[in-house]
């Protein structure tokens, strides 16, 4: 519904930007589109469409979050593991994590 809405917008829009009639015409679509968004069921509909995107927003900030912490919390179990040397143990040949190679970047 999003979709079209933009779409019917953005030809709208084009229309009236590609438009060679002059001023009168962009006067009479200008005052057309200004009745049709001062329609109450059209101004109805854009709330309960605000709504419903903030409630979107929400619950996908609220999923990143759930997301973003579980990652966090395996990301520092492994990190631990390898400090500590690991359930696994170190026998496998990995040097430990201060004796690795790390690449300076420049910086200016």
């Amino acid at each position: 519904m999003v979709g079209k809405v933009l779409l019917l917008a953005a030809a709208g829009a084009g229309y009236v930007l590609g438009a060679r009639a002059g001023r009168e015409r962009y006067e009479q679509i200008s005052g057309t589109v200004g009745r049709l968004w001062g329609n109450p069921k059209v101004q109805s509909r854009v709330e309960d469409l605000e709504d419903k995107a903030g409630d979107l927003a929400r619950q996908a900030g609220a999923a990143a979050q759930e997301k973003v912490g579980a990652a966090a919390g395996s990301v520092a179990g492994t990190v631990k593991d390898k400090v500590s040397g690991g359930s696994g143990g170190s026998s496998s040949g990995d040097a430990p994590l201060g004796d690795q190679h790390h690449t300076r970047m420049p910086t200016d």
